[in-house]
């Protein structure tokens, strides 16, 4: 008897054991959340062009804030695109904008919306009433000064709600579809907790929640996938100039990026919150650095 030994790199057994992970799923039953980026468009291909598949829907949302290659490619490949029914301004204008950090963020709103609860307080604080420390989950010293004078403006993380999660969850409603989603759980602490298998409670697919940046990057490599250009700046994309990527300094490489139009809205929307983050300052420094060559 001959053995045949079939050898296959990592890249292909992964697409392999991916393709075990989809046929656990009624295609008709899923659509493909696509936000453009480089994790749902991995999807996109390995449905379009792996899997050869058509019969599971691209569904993607113009929020008014994604990078211009972006909306491209969601208008290019989704065979819907939703629209959030608040714009960015009016989000502003009811419930405030980002500025920390999400977590952060919510605690503020929390407080500004008038809630005094014990659970809101001891992370305001960073401690609870039995003297444990909160430092992880507490506000830093600027938000924690602010928001205790007065002197902060209206912060809220419901951008993403608003603009990005509520047309899906309306979308899921009228359909009966369930997402397909383009999560890796490396990507954070709260996603490594949150997705550790392919389904979530509700059963949400995210056949990649354990796909390494590494790996992903090798299987765009070998099958030649296309990458935005604006990848070659930052590492994720999401709304224009969003200030939760100012702690790696991505808010200011995309205002360097966007044009100018782009520019003028993206600092009048997020002003109040650039101005504590001084991150028109930072932008400038960047700038000068010609981050284009």
């Amino acid at each position: 008897m001959i053995l045949v030994i079939l050898l296959i790199d990592e890249v292909d057994f992964y697409l392999i054991d991916l393709k075990s992970r989809f046929d656990k799923i009624k295609p008709n039953t899923y659509y493909l959340s696509y936000s453009g980026g480089k994790d749902s468009h991995f999807l996109y291909w390995f449905i379009k062009e792996y899997l050869k598949r058509d019969d599971i829907k691209i569904v993607g949302v113009n929020t008014y804030m994604e990078h211009h290659e972006i909306r491209e490619r969601i208008f290019k490949n989704s065979d819907i695109v939703l629209f959030p029914k608040l714009k960015p301004m009016e989000i502003k204008e009811q419930y405030g904008i980002p500025c920390f950090s999400k977590m952060q963020d919510d605690i503020i709103d929390r407080y500004q919306r008038g809630s005094r609860a014990k659970s809101t307080m001891e992370r305001i604080y960073g401690i609870d009433e039995n003297g444990r420390d909160w430092t992880k989950f507490k506000l830093n010293n600027t938000a924690k000064t602010k928001l205790l004078d007065g002197t902060l403006h209206k912060v809220s993380p419901k951008c993403c709600k608003y603009l990005k999660k509520e047309p899906v969850r309306l979308f899921e409603k009228e359909s009966g579809l369930k997402p397909i989603l383009g999560i890796r759980s490396g990507e954070s602490a709260l996603r490594k907790s949150k997705y550790t298998s392919c389904f979530t409670k509700s059963m949400k697919f995210t056949p990649i929640h354990d796909l390494s940046d590494e790996l992903m990057s090798k299987i765009y490599d070998k099958y030649n996938i296309e990458i935005p250009k604006v990848y070659n700046h930052i590492c994720r994309t999401g709304c224009m100039g969003c200030p939760y990527g100012s702690y790696k300094h991505d808010t200011e490489k995309e205002l360097a990026l966007i044009n100018d139009t782009q520019r003028e809205f993206v600092c009048k929307y997020f002003k109040e919150s650039y101005d504590i983050l001084k991150i028109p300052e930072k932008y400038k420094a960047i700038t000068n650095k010609d981050l284009y060559h």
